[in-house]
């Protein structure tokens, strides 16, 4: 990747990038990871979980330019529900006020 623009996302469960990570691997570990890696590039399978035992794990994933985020699309379901329910309180809200205000005058 020398003089590529080309960037790995490192990220934790929660997709909050990290700015660092070391794996420390024996030589099988390594060939496993090489293997499992290969398999995801040439789409034999969509992810790889690289975990140890009971412990922290890695997962490598290929993402296309035209592909959207898994992570992202997970947000999709959530974030426009609670648009929709802040812009009904909004309504509701500045409803009350102008009842309010129009029982003032």
């Amino acid at each position: 990747m020398d003089g590529d623009d080309r960037r790995v996302k490192i990220e934790d469960r929660e997709g909050r990038s990290l700015e660092e990570a070391t794996l420390t691997l024996d030589d099988e570990e390594i060939i496993d990871l090489l293997q499992g890696v290969a398999d995801v590039v040439e789409g034999k399978r969509e992810h790889l979980h690289f975990s140890q035992l009971g412990g922290p794990q890695l997962v490598v994933r290929h993402v296309s330019g035209s592909e959207p985020d898994p992570l992202g699309r997970q947000m999709d379901w959530w974030v426009g529900p609670l648009i929709l329910l802040g812009a009904v309180l909004v309504i509701v809200g500045l409803a009350n006020v102008v009842g309010w205000v129009a029982g003032l005058l």
